[in-house]
């Protein structure tokens, strides 16, 4: 059909919605309105609110105890205690490789954002990554509510009789499961509409895999899943989880009995019987349908909107004709009018069109074969849009659609099935216009029978025969044939057939018995027609009427089976279209649904599943939530039990492998908390230390730790990292680099940063460093013991020592440590440190630490030994000398000793205090208070743990390494200081012969700190008490002597093998000191 591109702009589409006035807005459904993102902004935000008022009385403080709560609010929300308040969500960190038109999308989103709600459009914008977050909010919000709810239980748990108080107490229960349901609602509706915006989406670009297609179709059907959900949670628990238990369903009741009614018209009668009664409540089996028509209703609803949207975007097969018609078949009647001004006569207009052109088709009702083809496409898509509607429950749109397309005579046709009320509205003939339109869509099924049309599928658009017949076959109730109809393409129109098949059946089942009571009375008081409405032959002779399941949708199901039409009878092969009909089904079948959907999502290796491990996962967490006693019965196949613990529930299991898929995706980290904290505690601790190992960014490494603090039980967050420090600091894992790792500082390997940079874990929070000082002490153990460490100033593993101790962990670490254990602020951490421990483990970090100090001054003091030379030669012996008097050369002679004497003067600055320094630190190693690492815990049998006895094994080791090393360390930088001065008196001795005595006295006077007269015992006691004497560092060596054997420091053993040896660099240190001790023989030249 020619047409012209305006008729179907935006232009046109404003102009019938301004005319019309509900074309793109929510449905109004008899349920509720078709969800819509304004409604469910909130619902994302976090914290969690309450909407009303209401609720206000009984929402207690997050810091109020709560004991047994209500039966119905049990696991998995009292698994996350939340310590904290309100826990807030973290933002994803970007993934690698972020698509710069992503970012650039998500940027323009945030701008046009409300400062105070999420734009739930962002969340559905590129592929599946951005639909986690929203499911993660969406949860949050219903376990934070769910919480707050189980403390409200708790807290009006009271014991007192007082007829009073119990009565408040039963209104404030009330409140909270009022509350409850609501958080189940908004948690339910929230998840619909997440997958309903996402699958309303142009996925044509960034979309991963190219299979936006089906992305879009599946995003459509998990939405309509969870609608259905809300649908049916919202008539209770009950109308959800449907004789789930094995219970016999229940029969469909009447409020009323109709026969009572006779007086009463029958649309009053009809919400009597079929309505709520004076409690509020309505058979079960009727309530179900109600909600489930409403359901379908709606999803058709929102294919309407979103089918009109997307045909003024496109351009292309638009929904409506176009919009400046406001006559009937214009092309047709402006061809009568021409076949009127001809030679064969004049026109009847009330002549049968096949008349008028003189043709006759095979098929008396095929309009097509009369109308012009412009006509008939226009009045195709017309009908098409009327269908639509009626579909959605909007028969009133339909009405109002065809009549301003100047089609009255439609819309007065379709308005007879309301039955007669008592002001006179409505069909008093209801019945005779049912069969009647049941009649004609039958005839019309011969020329639109699927049989007939092999490619009836795949057409866009069909004969306008074709959908006015599949409108009387919805008005008329006829499932048959509707199911028969081509133009019921998909498997959702054939669930609304069908529904609405049987609620039109059992109002006629109603109107029936309430007529055939009224006949009864009528005859029983011989008067002919006592009620208005009463129809004597038309209810009891109806034989073209369907037979109904009385409310059983399981059956009413069934008859989707009898379809020839492919999509309609193999559409529930869709995994979501399936779980839509297990619970419009119930019993068993919810069980058996959700099982088959669980082992096929655990046994996946398919990352593309992961969308659907998504849905199973949260629809088994609500229900463990809320229905805890049937989740428990939910179990895998026995031929899968076989792999997985018998500990585990189904829903542990979903959770495990849900949150293994979440772990592979760095941009999914900040989702994994959550759901570790329904996991059990043993779970957890494995679960979330596998992961936290893999998290090296310090960013992401405070996030995951802020979440875990807020949503696990409080101490865990301790005892998780305990074994992720320890499992990262004793593996042996090839190092390969990791997302979000920093470089290796210089000199130390990649391996060892890792294990360094893993205490940074227990380094966030004051009461974690205690254990942050006893992971500190034990890989300080561990590179002590490397094989092939030792004391040299270039060794690696001591470098990463002292890069640990100096530039990684705080300066106060073991001073905060012991002092959180001495005000017992640890928390709840279970296997706390106690004071004794935590002292003993200050002791040893203070232990190794000063032997770190102590080993970089001796490396300093060993490279300005080697950089400072004690010879040097006078400026004036090297330029010989120039012709001068006595005078001057007594002159020039004592300048030039002065200079000499202040040059070794400040050569013996540097050499002393290094020497000092690094003695000094060594010493302090030596004669450590209680000795060097001794474990005082081994004494005092405090601890007897596995750990506990290994840690004192590598002490007892390092100990027996190291400080022999440190004693003969020690001897060397006293014994080559002694040296260095020794080659300072004969550099002065050659150079100024027997001149030079008193030069080296003043020398060493200056650096003689010792109070004593001037007396002739000066000389002897500067060579043995000035710091620039060679004596005095011989003497020091020689005192290492009583040093190893003083009990007190515990050398004895240790110096062992090596004690020979030590005794003869002692021997050798008393020969030196004899000779420098004495005047005549250190200044003998």
């Amino acid at each position: 059909m020619a047409s012209n591109n305006d008729d179907f702009g935006l232009k046109a589409y404003q102009e019938i919605q301004a005319q019309l006035g509900l074309w793109g807005e929510a449905s109004p459904s008899p349920r509720r309105k078709s969800p819509s993102a304004s409604r469910y902004n909130d619902s994302l935000n976090t914290p969690a609110t309450f909407d009303g008022p209401e609720t206000d009385s009984f929402i207690m403080d997050d810091d109020e105890s709560a004991g047994a709560g209500s039966p119905n609010m049990r696991s998995p929300e009292e698994k996350m205690m939340n310590r904290g308040g309100s826990v807030g969500v973290q933002t994803p960190l970007p993934a690698e490789g972020y698509d710069d038109h992503a970012m650039e999308h998500e940027n323009d989103s945030n701008d046009n954002a409300d400062d105070g709600g999420m734009d739930t459009a962002q969340i559905i914008i590129g592929d599946d990554t951005d639909s986690y977050g929203p499911y993660h909010n969406a949860l949050l919000t219903f376990l934070q509510s769910r919480e707050r709810l189980s403390k409200a239980y708790s807290a009006l748990q009271v014991e007192d009789n007082d007829d009073d108080v119990m009565q408040e107490d039963d209104e404030e229960l009330a409140k909270a499961d009022a509350a409850g349901e609501e958080a189940e609602m908004k948690f339910l509706s929230s998840l619909a509409e997440i997958c309903l915006l996402r699958g309303r989406q142009d996925y044509g670009k960034g979309v991963r895999g190219g299979f936006a297609a089906g992305l879009n179709e599946a995003s459509k059907n998990e939405g309509n899943f969870w609608d259905l959900m809300a649908a049916l949670r919202e008539g209770g628990m009950d109308s959800l989880f449907y004789c789930v238990n094995g219970e016999n369903p229940p029969d469909l009741t009447l409020n009323k009995d109709p026969a009572t009614m006779i007086t009463s018209s029958p649309a009053e009668m009809l919400d009597a019987c079929l309505g709520e009664d004076e409690d509020g409540n309505t058979s079960l089996p009727l309530l179900r349908l109600n909600a489930a028509l409403s359901w379908i209703e709606a999803c058709h609803g929102r294919n309407f909107d979103e089918k009109i949207a997307n045909s003024y975007k496109n351009g292309n097969d638009p929904i409506l004709p176009p919009p400046g018609r406001r006559t009937m078949w214009p092309a047709t009647v402006e061809a009568m009018k021409r076949k009127g001004q001809s030679a064969q006569g004049k026109i009847y207009l009330d002549a049968p069109l096949q008349h008028i052109f003189g043709e006759r088709s095979t098929s008396p009702v095929n309009v097509s074969s009369f109308l012009a083809s412009e006509d008939e496409a226009n009045d195709a898509r017309l009908l098409r849009a009327c269908f639509m509607l009626i579909q959605a429950g909007r028969i009133e749109e339909a009405i109002k659609l065809v009549s301003d397309c100047g089609q009255p005579w439609r819309a007065a046709s379709w308005i007879g099935g309301e039955p007669l009320s008592s002001d006179g509205s409505g069909n008093p003939t209801r019945s005779l216009w049912k069969k009647h339109c049941r009649q004609i869509s039958k005839q019309m099924a011969r020329v639109t029978h699927v049989g007939n049309s092999p490619q009836a599928n795949t057409r866009n658009l069909h004969s306008s025969i074709a959908y006015e017949a599949a409108i009387l076959c919805l008005l008329s109730d006829d499932a048959h044939n509707a199911l028969n109809n081509p133009v019921f393409q998909t498997w959702e129109s054939g669930v609304h057939a069908v529904l609405r098949a049987e609620r039109g059946i059992i109002v006629d089942d109603v109107l029936r018995a309430h007529n055939n009571a009224r006949i009864a009375a009528a005859e029983e008081s011989q008067t002919h027609f006592p009620y208005v409405g009463t129809d004597l032959d038309e209810l009891n002779n109806n034989e073209d009427a369907s037979e109904g399941c009385d409310g059983d949708l399981g059956a009413t199901l069934e008859k989707l089976d009898t379809s020839p039409l492919d999509e309609i009878r193999e559409g529930s092969a869709d995994p979501f279209r399936n779980g839509m009909s297990s619970f419009l089904v119930g019993q068993n079948a919810v069980k058996e649904y959700i099982e088959e959907c669980a082992a096929l999502s655990i046994a996946a290796q398919n990352e593309d599943e992961a969308c659907f491990l998504r849905f199973i996962a949260h629809l088994v967490i609500y229900i463990d939530s809320v229905l805890p006693d049937f989740s428990s019965q939910l179990s895998l196949p026995q031929d899968m039990d076989a792999g997985y613990s018998n500990d585990d529930s189904l829903c542990e299991l979903l959770l495990l492998k849900y949150i293994s898929y979440l772990t592979t995706r760095r941009d999914l980290w900040s989702h994994v908390a959550l759901y570790c904290s329904l996991l059990s505690v043993d779970n957890i601790l494995e679960t979330y230390s596998s992961f936290l190992i893999n998290v090296h960014s310090d960013q992401e490494r405070k996030m995951v730790l802020q979440q875990a603090r807020e949503f696990f039980p409080e101490g865990l967050d301790c005892c998780i990292l305990r074994n992720v420090v320890r499992e990262m600091i004793i593996s042996d894992i090839k190092w390969q680099h990791a997302p979000g790792e920093e470089g290796a500082p210089a000199g130390v390997n990649s391996a060892d940063a890792r294990k360094m940079r893993s205490i940074h874990w227990l380094c966030y929070y004051p009461e974690h460093w205690p254990d942050a000082l006893v992971c500190s002490n034990m890989l300080l153990r561990i590179f002590l013991l490397t094989k092939g460490v030792g004391t040299e100033p270039t060794d690696s593993n001591l470098l990463a020592c002292k890069i640990l101790c100096d530039k990684m962990l705080p300066d106060d670490l073991a001073d905060v440590a012991v002092m959180h254990c001495e005000q017992n602020n640890v928390g709840n951490v279970p296997m706390s440190i106690s004071l004794p421990l935590a002292r003993n483990l200050k002791k040893e970090y203070i232990a190794i630490e000063r032997f770190l100090k102590a080993h970089t001054m001796y490396a300093q003091f060993l490279d300005v030994v080697a950089n400072t030379s004690p010879s040097h030669s006078s400026k004036s012996k090297l330029s010989g000398g120039t012709q001068q008097n006595e005078f001057e050369r007594g002159i020039a002679d004592k300048m030039e000793r002065n200079a000499f004497r202040q040059k070794k003067t400040g050569l013996c600055k540097i050499i002393s205090k290094a020497a000092t320094r690094a003695s000094e630190a060594l010493m302090q190693v030596i004669s450590f208070h209680g000795g060097w690492l001794i474990d005082e815990n081994v004494s005092s049998g405090s601890e007897d743990t596995e750990e506990a006895q290994s840690r004192s094994h590598e002490m007892s080791a390092i100990r027996s390494t190291f400080l022999p090393k440190v004693v003969f360390m020690l001897y060397e930088v006293l014994d080559k200081t002694a040296s260095w001065l020794e080659q300072v008196v004969y550099d002065t001795l050659i150079q100024f012969g027997s001149g030079s005595e008193d030069m080296l006295l003043d020398l060493f006077s200056a650096f003689d700190e010792s109070d004593r007269s001037n007396d002739d015992d000066v000389t002897m006691d500067v060579l043995t008490t000035s710091l620039a004497a060679p004596g005095y560092w011989h003497s020091k060596a020689l005192s290492l002597a009583s040093v190893i054997g003083n009990d007190a420091n515990m050398l004895n053993q240790l110096v062992g093998s090596d004690m020979e040896r030590f005794q003869s660099l002692i021997a050798e240190s008393h020969v030196k000191l004899s000779r420098c001790s004495n005047r005549d023989s250190l200044f003998d030249s």
